[in-house]
């Protein structure tokens, strides 16, 4: 990340550093205003009014963590507001949204971000709440979600690598081998989270400049997740729909990418 100095005190210089703030915070997790400001060469008294700047206006906000920070509501919405409005996730919505009823579960479609599934449109059944760790924006390291998986498994940088070097958790790596050999049997990624009672299913979404996935999360005590056939075929149609869709009007994962 470039670092902006202290020279040329402008309001330029200010806005740069600000958002490197706000970016930093997000990518890297609460720090102090001392931590922010050798990570950014800047000046203390630089980086306190900065950080009081940008929390009057909700950019970051004090943590839980004592005398730290973190981005603020105003960064997440404006995050959440770019990422639900992507070219990909307006066709994706409604054959999610007819997914997720469906089968009265949840689904998603995810993007990899920097080793993890970032979730660009999440999707209810009409009788399923919202989960409050499952939104727009919310992420998950790629091993630990079945589109995670599709995505580890569809990248460039992951065929060549064997499934033991994805991930160091032992477990993890369990898992990702059987969701692998699941791939291979029915072309749909599958995780079993028996501790919250949930059957992660996933699968590959190709576009012209972007591998996604979408994920289909079901109750693990359903009758769909104990016999997931037709859930996994709907799946599959559904990718299959948006592919369709946006080869025919020529819709990119980002259209600057």
């Amino acid at each position: 990340m470039k670092k902006q100095t202290d020279e040329g005190n402008s309001s330029t210089v200010a806005l740069r550093n600000g958002l490197g703030l706000v970016q930093l915070l997000s990518d890297e997790g609460p720090m102090t205003s001392d931590e922010l400001a050798l990570r950014f060469s800047l000046r203390h008294d630089t980086t306190t009014r900065l950080l009081k700047t940008l929390e009057l206006h909700g950019f970051v906000e004090p943590s839980r963590f004592a005398e730290r920070y973190q981005p603020g509501r105003t960064a997440g919405a404006l995050s959440k507001k770019f990422l639900s409005e992507t070219p990909v996730a307006g066709i994706a919505r409604s054959v999610l949204q007819a997914l997720a009823d469906r089968h009265n579960a949840t689904s998603t479609l995810a993007v990899d971000d920097a080793g993890e599934a970032l979730f660009l449109v999440v999707c209810n059944g009409l009788n399923r709440e919202s989960s409050p760790c499952c939104h727009v924006g919310s992420a998950y390291p790629l091993a630990q979600t079945a589109a995670g998986h599709a995505l580890l498994f569809t990248s460039q940088t992951s065929m060549d690598r064997s499934v033991s070097e994805l991930s160091p958790c032992p477990v993890e790596t369990e898992a990702l081998h059987e969701s692998f050999c699941f791939f291979r049997a029915s072309g749909c990624f599958r995780l079993l989270l028996p501790d919250k009672n949930l059957l992660l299913l996933a699968a590959p979404l190709h576009l012209n400049n972007a591998v996604l996935a979408l994920e289909l999360v079901l109750p693990a005590n359903t009758r769909a997740a104990r016999d997931p056939a037709g859930p996994m075929k709907d799946l599959l149609a559904a990718v299959e729909l948006i592919q369709r869709k946006c080869a025919a009007m020529g819709v990119r994962y980002l259209e600057d990418s």
